[in-house]
């Protein structure tokens, strides 16, 4: 049984272990064994039903940025994926959540750098780690018990803006990455309705029409490439993802506001208090404006 608590990952065939890059902080690898280096050690945080990876060293957690085979793997603090373990004997297989695709060192390979991707699971040594538990807590909890709980009771909701009596809308619910999430009036689409489901820091908000999650829309290439790992901030507009973010939801003086999980102060703004259709998206820092508050509404 796989516990809450710190691991190093060392693959079954190649001998060499999980490893965040220092030099490249966005890169995982393998690279060959240094109980020293926290780099090589890994955090495994209940997530529902399966686990987040998280480095110990920089706080990053294990991703991947598609759900196609020979997808490398990303040290990323936007958007976390989930993990499901499988014991397989000689070793355990750490599956994508609702996938057959497996963490996979290329090759089976014992050389530093070896890079480490997605790969449909085969029952290949190369897809078999060894999980060797370091220092750290244990917490023998059923992950299950550690979902979360908000002001709200999962379900599907219509959001609405207190301001401007405007809907969450995902722009003609495109399912395309980085799909638009704006400010547009109510109508009975799907695009406009939302099922709030439960994670461990907050709710994963799916879009009904396109069946993605309110994400982040990403950031320029260049100095703000999300591969640097610069995290959503003041005005980083919200669009449709394939991965989920997770929100909290906190009672208002009028309705709710909706808080990132991975930093409180930043909650979903209706940029500029504007009332006009296709009105921008946003996170902003909390500071009491109507135009932070939304009706949360059954639909």
């Amino acid at each position: 049984m796989v516990l809450a608590a710190t691991y190093r990952l060392r693959n079954v065939r190649g001998g060499i272990y999980l490893e965040e890059s220092d030099q490249h902080q966005d890169t995982i690898h393998g690279w060959s064994s240094n109980p020293k280096d926290e780099g090589q050690k890994w955090v495994f945080e209940p997530a529902g039903t399966g686990w987040r990876i998280k480095s110990l060293k920089h706080g990053r957690y294990v991703s991947a940025s598609g759900n196609q085979k020979e997808t490398p793997l990303k040290a990323s603090i936007w958007s976390p994926d989930i993990w499901v373990i499988r014991n397989h004997g000689r070793g355990h297989a750490i599956y994508r959540k609702d996938s057959d695709l497996v963490i996979d060192l290329t090759g089976g390979k014992d050389l530093n750098g070896t890079l480490v991707n997605l790969r449909p699971f085969s029952g290949a040594q190369e897809q078999l780690w060894e999980m060797k538990e370091v220092e750290g807590q244990v917490k023998d909890l059923d992950p299950r018990q550690l979902q979360y709980k908000g002001a709200v009771p999962p379900g599907t909701y219509r959001v609405h803006s207190v301001h401007a009596n405007t809907a969450l809308d995902l722009y003609g619910g495109g399912k395309d990455e980085n799909t638009p999430v704006l400010s547009y009036s109510v109508h009975t689409g799907p695009n406009q309705i939302w099922t709030f489901e439960t994670g461990t820091y907050g709710y994963r908000i799916k879009n009904v029409a396109s069946g993605t999650y309110l994400g982040f829309k990403e950031l320029p290439k260049g100095k703000d490439d999300p591969a640097t790992g610069k995290p959503p901030s003041q005005g980083t507009e919200l669009a449709g993802h394939s991965q989920p973010v997770e929100w909290t939801v906190t009672q208002a003086d009028k309705g709710y506001l909706i808080h990132w999980a991975e930093n409180q102060e930043l909650v979903i703004d209706l940029a500029e208090g504007k009332t006009q259709d296709g009105t921008k998206i946003i996170v902003w820092p909390q500071h009491g404006g109507d135009n932070q508050k939304w009706r949360i509404e059954g639909a």
